[in-house]
């Protein structure tokens, strides 16, 4: 049984609240929505991709790997909350900006594949530098508040990560991207509700939920379930979480697919990831689009998830966090590494296997996820296995 994680005081429930997969939603929403064009619509299509901001990445930061390689893409989630609404904290109630749970995404051009690695935003690191108030001990998604560059140095400092690229999706840009798509299709077993984020889902089955009930869903931190007229609560906070975002995502993709022939449909979604998507400066409009192409035929089951084992700590301050949980955190990452190249092959594909623990694998929603399991004596660690069926699955 996993511990659950500590309530939050009412200053911080606002700073906490951040989601997953919407970022991962809008880089698949760009890989299928751009090659729906045709003819002269390429020319309207490079344009629009043009409209993507480009972020300055510290010199010497990022690696580079050779063309034609796997390479890892850091992708995030911004905390800038201009146009929020007040259930999940305006930029009135939170300053700076925080990385949700990081992902990174490691993308095989050979197989067309992508394998994400995520990293829960509490894990207690050593972020480089010399940064007031961030540097040093801290959580991993303070790294984020001065912009990517320490994040990347921070997870290649500690993680022994390097990464290529860099993308971040706006907050702002997620009802939008599923308002495009008419909603997606979630089926329901139990009822549902989150009185954080507004969720509220009383039927069960298979329905469609909008952008601002969608984006409630995977940003739930507090949910309940029915069963039998008893309401329960979830309790495991960010790693229940991210199973609905996996849900969410493809649900998304599912709906993406359905659309791709609705030019229309396709504009609106290709407008609202475009203004709402920034990269890294190195990624330039024909990167983006090739990209895209390569990855045109993408589907659930090119995706492959795994979520860093972790295991809770009370810090002397009383705060709640996570550290790595040795040695299935580092067995995990040099699995990832090692994914698209020769060594992989002699290791096997998945990232979660490590030679100092069995694996157990798990299908849901058509992504495999191979987890790392606890010897004895390691019951305290988190790993990403416990089934939740109140979370739904896509119809």
């Amino acid at each position: 049984m996993r511990p659950r994680r500590g309530a939050e005081s009412a200053a911080e429930r606002p700073k906490s609240k951040r989601w997953r997969k919407r970022l991962i939603g809008t880089f698949a929403a760009l890989l299928v929505a751009v090659p729906v064009a045709g003819g002269a619509g390429w020319w309207y299509v490079n344009y629009r991709i043009g409209q993507v901001r480009h972020v300055a990445i510290a010199k010497g930061v990022l690696h580079v790997s050779k063309p034609g390689a796997p390479f890892n893409v850091l992708l995030i989630g911004s905390d800038s909350r201009q146009s929020e609404g007040s259930n999940f904290g305006g930029a009135t109630v939170v300053t700076g900006q925080r990385s949700d749970v990081v992902i990174i995404a490691r993308v095989v051009p050979a197989t067309r594949e992508i394998y994400m690695l995520s990293i829960p935003r509490d894990l207690w690191v050593d972020i480089p530098g010399n940064v007031t108030d961030i540097s040093g001990p801290n959580r991993i998604n303070a790294a984020f508040n001065s912009g990517p560059s320490l994040l990347i140095e921070t997870l290649k400092k500690d993680l022994g990560i390097p990464i290529d690229h860099f993308a971040e999706v706006n907050f702002s840009g997620f009802a939008g991207m599923v308002a495009a798509v008419g909603g997606i299709k979630i089926d329901f077993p139990d009822p549902i509700k989150d009185g954080y984020t507004g969720l509220s889902v009383r039927r069960t089955g298979c329905q469609f939920i909008s952008g601002g009930m969608a984006l409630a869903y995977v940003r739930s931190r507090h949910l309940s379930y029915e069963v039998n007229g008893v309401w329960n609560y979830d309790g495991m906070s960010d790693f229940s979480r991210i199973r609905r975002q996996d849900v969410f995502f493809h649900a998304l993709l599912d709906q993406v697919k359905a659309k791709e022939t609705n030019l229309l449909d396709m504009n609106d979604l290709l407008g609202s990831v475009v203004h709402n998507l920034a990269v890294d400066s190195t990624m330039s409009t024909s990167d983006l689009r090739d990209l895209a192409l390569e990855f045109r035929h993408a589907s659930s089951g090119s995706i492959h998830t795994e979520v860093l084992p972790t295991i809770g700590t009370t810090l002397s301050s009383g705060a709640e966090v996570l550290d790595p949980a040795q040695p299935f955190d580092h067995a995990m990452i040099e699995k990832f590494l090692a994914i698209g190249t020769a060594t992989a092959g002699q290791q096997g594909t998945s990232a979660g296997s490590g030679s100092s623990a069995s694996t157990a694998s798990s299908t849901s929603t058509s992504t495999t996820t191979t987890t790392t399991q606890p010897s004895a004596g390691s019951a305290d660690i988190v790993f990403d296995t416990q089934p939740e069926p109140w979370n739904g699955t896509p119809c």
